[in-house]
């Protein structure tokens, strides 16, 4: 007979499954672009309209700088696809941060992760 104990989840960890991202992830992402995937300027580009681009390469949902993404994201660093970008700032924010609930705990005291 199995006596392991059951395994507890988190409320962000019951919402996963079922294709929802953690609060603190979505929290940052309505802050940083609204939700946009092509938020910023890919800095390098500018708008289109002659104009150079933003001084900041921050770019995406999560407004990750270009070094960031690149590291992330590998060849893929400017890829509007929602699920490479999640993806990506989940690494960066385990890395950095530990969880995404740290991240925002930061965000909120500096407005940037």
């Amino acid at each position: 007979m199995n006596t392991d104990p059951f395994e507890t989840f988190t409320a962000d960890e019951l919402v996963i499954p079922h294709g929802g991202i953690p609060s603190a992830a979505q929290w940052i992402m309505m802050h940083e672009s609204g939700g946009s995937t092509t938020a910023g300027h890919l800095h390098a580009q500018g708008r289109g309209d002659g104009t150079p681009g933003n001084h900041s390469s921050a770019f995406g949902a999560f407004q990750m700088i270009e070094a960031t993404r690149k590291r992330y994201m590998g060849a893929d660093y400017q890829s509007t696809d929602f699920s490479k970008q999640y993806s990506a700032a989940s690494h960066y924010v385990t890395d950095r941060y530990g969880s995404w609930d740290a991240a925002q705990r930061f965000w909120v005291g500096h407005h940037w992760y």
